[in-house]
């Protein structure tokens, strides 16, 4: 826990997108300040540690958490490097931020949750949707019963990062990096949305496809072969009685100028639905009128840095009020090793074809 009137200082691991992302973010958190960044290239994070005011840009990790100032780190980096700079963190009693998914492997998912509840450290998981003030809102109005019992939800993300002449090789497409495709990318959002709004999923059934079979070397043009999941279909069933269905794809051309493709998300109950569809929703009570939540206005103009930003300070915010007050605010780790136990759930059931228990090895 961080006393009073100071300030929480956090070290980031990466030096991407996303983690210019996370340090904008904080610079809209009061009581909050850059410290470190650390990464594989020392010219790439030390022009992201000059342009937030971090005074330490390294590429040794333990030099970044050694850091007595540093009390909390975000884990900004590929999938298959989460768990080692995790595990290194929580070693060290600091606090953890870590983008999704959690790992490629449900394994070390495990053990690096496990760790989090042994050392007593605050754990958040870069699980965004859930932060929409229109998406809190439709919580809202779930859990005051206006839909009823909740029968079925059909949620869809879909871009069209595949449909490029010679799509963009990166680690991203890489099995041994990130595991799995659009699933873990996308899919964790709307997996970890479907925990938040209706709870626990028990079962899955998968079926996980790759149409673009090679992708390039944006430098040197040079092809690799593509065998991770461009387009996925999911089929769920929750604990609480409620079933539905989840769809994912970078092959997706219909609303590409929204910030981040299209989103879709269908709620149905006994007494009415919710839709929330890029950035509006509506409430639709059975045999009433539609109406309009209150939220964010319409983002057909908004640039993706701008949304993704917005979204990044959102996500930080809970977290930085639980490292203050000693107590978690979700969502922590333990939500990444249940959307991870879903990813796994649903690449058995996509290798078996039957339906897979979730958390069953």
């Amino acid at each position: 826990m961080v006393s009073e009137g100071e300030s929480v200082g956090f070290g980031v691991f990466g030096y991407g997108f996303m983690a210019g992302a996370h340090l904008e973010g904080l610079q809209g958190l009061p009581g909050t300040r850059a410290v470190a960044v650390c990464g594989p290239r020392l010219d790439r994070a030390q022009a992201l540690a000059a342009k937030f005011g971090a005074p330490l840009a390294t590429q040794d990790p333990q030099a970044l958490l050694a850091r007595p100032d540093v009390d909390a780190v975000i884990v900004d980096t590929p999938d298959d490097t989460h768990y080692g700079l995790v595990m290194a963190a929580v070693r060290q009693g600091k606090h953890v931020f870590c983008e999704k998914p959690l790992a490629p492997d449900i394994a070390q998912a495990r053990e690096m949750a496990a760790a989090v509840r042994a050392a007593g450290v605050r754990s958040a998981m870069g699980f965004s949707t859930r932060f929409s003030p229109v998406i809190q809102n439709v919580k809202r109005h779930l859990d005051e019963g206006l839909i009823g019992r909740p029968y079925h939800v059909h949620a869809q993300a879909f871009n069209a990062g595949m449909l490029a002449p010679r799509p963009r090789w990166s680690w991203r497409t890489d099995r041994a990096r990130s595991g799995v495709g659009i699933l873990g990318d996308l899919g964790s959002h709307l997996i970890d949305l479907n925990h938040f709004l209706l709870g626990p999923t028990v079962e899955v059934m998968a079926s996980m496809r790759t149409f673009v079979d090679a992708v390039f070397d944006p430098v040197s043009g040079e092809r690799h072969a593509h065998e991770l999941d461009d387009d996925t279909v999911l089929l769920l069933r929750f604990a609480g009685g409620a079933h539905g269905s989840l769809a994912l794809s970078r092959l997706g051309s219909v609303h590409m100028r929204y910030p981040i493709g299209r989103r879709h998300y269908l709620i149905d109950g006994s007494k009415g639905g919710l839709l929330w569809e890029n950035g509006v929703a509506t409430l639709h009570p059975y045999k009433g009128e539609a109406v309009r939540l209150e939220g964010e206005p319409p983002l057909w103009e908004v640039d993706h840095h701008t949304f993704i930003t917005g979204w990044a300070r959102q996500n930080l915010e809970p977290f930085v009020a639980a490292i203050r007050s000693g107590e978690d605010r979700a969502p922590t780790i333990e939500d990444g090793l249940l959307a991870q136990e879903v990813i796994a759930a649903a690449v058995r059931s996509s290798a078996s074809g039957h339906w897979e228990r979730v958390g069953d090895a």
